[in-house]
């Protein structure tokens, strides 16, 4: 068992090393047909890239944007996946439409459990002709909302 061992971390080293010697000859490449370019990139300056490192024109292009900011090229490996954290994609009237019911259904003396407002919500949503957020959409404006409310209260004490 312990050979095996041995065998799957020697394994994973060769991959690292791989990895960040193909790292280190796109970082070459693009350094040096970023520097030959100058600022100007011409299709024939992408066509060099994607062929000598084998990428799409968009990758090409990402490569030398992260190349100019930071002076490195991204592993497309460890590049992240999916939508930002953080990141808002609802439509304003439904941003608006979970702020108003929020404020207006849920922030009140006796307040009503989370599912009323999620159902609140939906009732809501469904008479405008909207589709319902997620209840964890609701959640985190809710988590949002409270925030904004205390940090007022703070400045004002």
């Amino acid at each position: 068992m312990h050979g095996l061992q041995m065998s799957m971390t020697a394994e994973r080293n060769d991959r690292t090393s791989l990895r960040a010697e193909e790292i280190r000859r796109r970082e070459d490449a693009i350094r040096e047909i970023v520097m030959r370019a100058g600022e100007r990139l011409s299709r024939e300056v992408i066509k060099d890239v994607t062929g000598r490192l084998s990428v799409s024109r968009a990758t090409a292009y990402r490569m030398i944007r992260n190349f100019r900011s930071c002076g490195a090229v991204t592993d497309p490996e460890t590049r992240p996946v999916g939508r930002p954290k953080g990141a808002r994609v609802l439509d304003p009237m439904r941003e608006y439409l979970i702020r108003e019911t929020v404020l207006n259904f849920y922030f009140r003396p006796t307040r009503p459990k989370f599912s009323e407002l999620v159902l609140e919500i939906k009732a809501r949503c469904e008479k405008q002709g909207l589709r319902a957020p997620n209840w964890r959409t609701v959640k985190t404006r809710v988590q949002d909302i409270e925030a904004q409310l205390n940090a007022r209260r703070a400045e004002g004490a």
